[in-house]
């Protein structure tokens, strides 16, 4: 008769069975994303501006994933436009497959490209959380401005904005909202160990989409305060940002 392996042992084996099952489900999944990495078809679709397409462009750039860069003009999106779901850009396509709305693709990016896990933290679900929070109130912040731009876009119609209701919406929020989500974004850098957003080693989806939003529709509308300033030329200096918005500035 064989001997019966001790409870003490069994636990042990137990242990180490599930440990290597777990580290085999690590390795598996990065090597389907190395794959990904290599085989994907990846093209981006936005206007030749800066927008929501740029935090895009340099996720992509910093996960070292070639893609296209189709950039439209507007004649072009007119006829584009019904064939959208959602009728917007920026629209990712990978291996044929539409993505749109720009925080779900930073995310997409972050998890299916970005081989240091860096970009979005898909394995920490509270840091995960964070800048997906922090990303909402990117998106919080230019709500105000967004109204007075799109008013069809938000069920106001174009007769409800007077010029002067218009310039008195603009001006509350730049002087008064605008101010305000600022602070809360400079208390964030204020208390981070790494200087960025959520405290990471590097930058995130959250660090990138803020400094391009800071960079051009925040920019053209107030004086940025000094810590944001020194922000977002810490996102432009990263090495292979720069070398991209070289090549672009080198194609147009």
């Amino acid at each position: 008769r064989g001997r019966r392996m001790p409870d003490s042992n069994a636990r042990v084996v137990a242990a180490t069975a599930v440990a290597l099952g777990a580290a085999a489900c690590v390795l598996a999944s990065r090597w389907a994303r190395c794959v990904l990495r290599r085989r994907a078809s990846v093209e981006l679709l936005y206007f030749n501006i800066s927008g929501l397409g740029e935090p895009i462009r340099l996720a992509l750039t910093l996960a070292g994933q070639p893609f296209v860069d189709r950039r439209v003009s507007f004649d072009e999106f007119q006829q584009l436009k019904p064939t959208l779901r959602f009728g917007q850009v920026p629209c990712l396509v990978v291996d044929g497959v539409e993505l749109f709305q720009s925080a779900a693709i930073l995310r997409y990016v972050g998890q299916a490209f970005d081989p240091s896990g860096t970009l979005y933290p898909r394995r920490d679900l509270a840091l995960a959380s964070k800048v997906d929070a922090l990303m909402d109130q990117v998106a919080d912040m230019l709500v105000g401005r967004k109204v007075y731009k799109y008013k069809s876009r938000f069920g106001f119609p174009d007769a409800l904005f007077t010029p002067e209701l218009t310039q008195t919406v603009e001006r509350t929020w730049r002087d008064e909202t605008l101010p305000r989500h600022l602070g809360f974004f400079i208390r964030c850098l204020a208390e981070s160990p790494t200087g960025w957003l959520a405290g990471t080693r590097a930058p995130t989806v959250a660090d990138l989409l803020l400094a391009c939003v800071l960079r051009t529709d925040v920019a053209n509308a107030a004086p940025l305060p000094q810590s944001l300033l020194a922000f977002v030329d810490a996102v432009y200096s990263l090495p292979a940002v720069k070398a991209f918005k070289q090549a672009e500035e080198a194609a147009r």
